[in-house]
């Protein structure tokens, strides 16, 4: 079972991660893209990159792409 779990939601990305001192606790350890809607997030398990699909509404829908855990996105 995976220590971590990756939400896509209409008001942004979130990373929840097992909590060390609870072991049936879960807590939010990253927030990314707040306010924005995120329609599909993936974890490439082949090389580590992550994918986030956006619903810009009337923009459209765009996907950024991070080469890490978050670290840093490009479009």
């Amino acid at each position: 079972m995976s220590d971590s779990i990756l939400v896509a939601t209409r008001k942004g990305l979130f990373t929840v991660e097992r909590a060390a001192a609870r072991p049936q606790g879960w807590k939010i350890s990253r927030a990314e893209f707040l306010g924005d809607n995120i329609s599909m997030v993936l974890a490439d398990p082949r090389d580590g990159q992550r994918y986030a699909a956006f619903d810009h509404g009337h923009f459209g829908c765009k996907l950024h792409r991070s080469a890490g855990p978050g670290k840093s996105w490009e479009e």
